[in-house]
């Protein structure tokens, strides 16, 4: 990495870690005096981000997440970057409160790969890594991951603020808390975001790779394709319960949380087992 890109990073991870203390500020006081430095640092955060991604895609000329690196930096400031328009469209600041951890988490994960970075798959022959249809499939599987990764958070929120509920207690976390039938809707906004662009992103791939692997069927069995797609069913399947009376509200919250699991697992699978997958 460059001096700019060590700097840029380095103001990223300062931000969402500033971010994640005031976060946990705000839920200690159950108050509001944090939120104005919990939004600008998620700003900072995601711009330091955004400006690291352009570095390195500018400097190597090409589509500027290729790399397991490159896309646990997308996922944090992308997460941040929905949480607060979210939080600014909607006032839930809970929701901004929630997701930062998250950023923070995967900012680390992110500087982790830099200290032992992976050794990038070779690209099949005649493959074009800077091509539309990459940059589509590329685009479409980061952003289905922020979504769920929103999904998470509100399923969280709504945990958390059923639990209250049920307790009739006073809670210094309850002001900060919006209603269970908003972090429902988003939940399942989130979850349907999610399904959408992933599918995309899975098509395309699935599109691409017939071309290129022409013949050849050992890419279908590459741990990255069979845990995208399971994810993409099983978050299918949880947008339809949602539909269901018995199913809404906290078991939809719950399965939200548990379907990350599957989402960490894809960026596992990149380190570790995929032949075809650097990001």
């Amino acid at each position: 990495m460059k001096p700019p890109e060590i700097l840029f990073l380095a103001g990223g991870l300062i931000a969402f870690a500033a971010g994640s203390a005031a976060a946990f500020g705000a839920i200690r006081a159950g108050s509001d005096r944090f939120i104005s430095a919990i939004r600008a640092t998620a700003v900072l955060g995601a711009c330091c981000f955004a400006a690291l991604l352009t570095t390195v895609g500018a400097r190597e000329g090409r589509f500027p997440v290729g790399s397991t690196f490159e896309a646990f930096v997308f996922l944090a400031a992308a997460t941040s970057v929905a949480a607060l328009l979210l939080d600014l469209w909607r006032r839930m600041p809970i929701l901004l409160i929630a997701t930062l951890p998250l950023s923070l988490l995967t900012a680390l994960l992110a500087l982790s790969l830099t200290l032992t970075p992976p050794p990038p798959p070779a690209p099949p022959d005649g493959a074009n890594l800077s091509s539309v249809r990459i940059a589509v499939h590329v685009a479409g599987a980061l952003a289905s991951y922020a979504a769920f990764a929103m999904a998470f958070a509100s399923g969280i929120v709504y945990l958390v603020s059923q639990r209250l509920l049920k307790k009739h207690g006073p809670s210094p976390v309850f002001g900060l808390m919006p209603p269970l039938e908003t972090t429902a809707r988003i939940n399942v906004r989130s979850i349907a975001a999610g399904v959408v662009l992933l599918a995309i992103g899975l098509v395309v791939g699935y599109l691409y790779a017939r071309e290129i692997y022409a013949g050849q069927r050992v890419w279908r069995l590459d741990p990255k394709v069979f845990l995208t797609t399971i994810t993409v069913l099983a978050y299918a399947g949880v947008l339809g319960l949602s539909r269901r009376p018995r199913f809404k509200g906290r078991r939809t919250a719950l399965a939200s949380v548990a379907g990350f699991v599957l989402v960490l697992a894809t960026f596992w699978a990149n380190v570790f087992w995929s032949r075809f997958h650097s990001f």
